[in-house]
């Protein structure tokens, strides 16, 4: 099940294909009844999220971005990471990106 629509900026719904959709998720079900879910939004509050979260019976393991350091700082009205991740996603992974924003869109129409 995959599903896109627009709903930060409403001037990209004039746009061709999965440009115009600024909201998407798509469900997947293995032939071994796993299950995952993709989500993805042109606008978040903790900018662009590169995180796998997989959750077992008993465990869990989980990766985040890649950061310069691992500090954080803790203060009244801020917790967070002192840097900004290393390099965005497309800069590292474009080709794979272009191929995976086609494949995914070739699955909604």
């Amino acid at each position: 099940l995959s599903l896109g629509s627009c709903h930060i900026n409403k001037s990209i719904e004039v746009f061709y294909g999965s440009e115009k959709y600024d909201t998407a998720a798509c469900l997947v079900r293995y032939p071994n009844c796993k299950t995952i879910i993709i989500d993805v939004c042109r606008q978040s509050s903790y900018r662009y999220n590169q995180c796998a979260q997989v959750l077992g019976k008993e465990d869990m393991i989980a990766t985040d971005k890649v950061y310069p350091n691992t500090a954080k700082i803790f203060k009244e009205g801020f917790t967070g990471k002192t840097n900004m991740p290393f390099d965005f996603f497309l800069s590292r992974y474009k080709i794979t990106y272009i191929h995976k924003t086609i494949a995914f869109y070739e699955s909604l129409v």
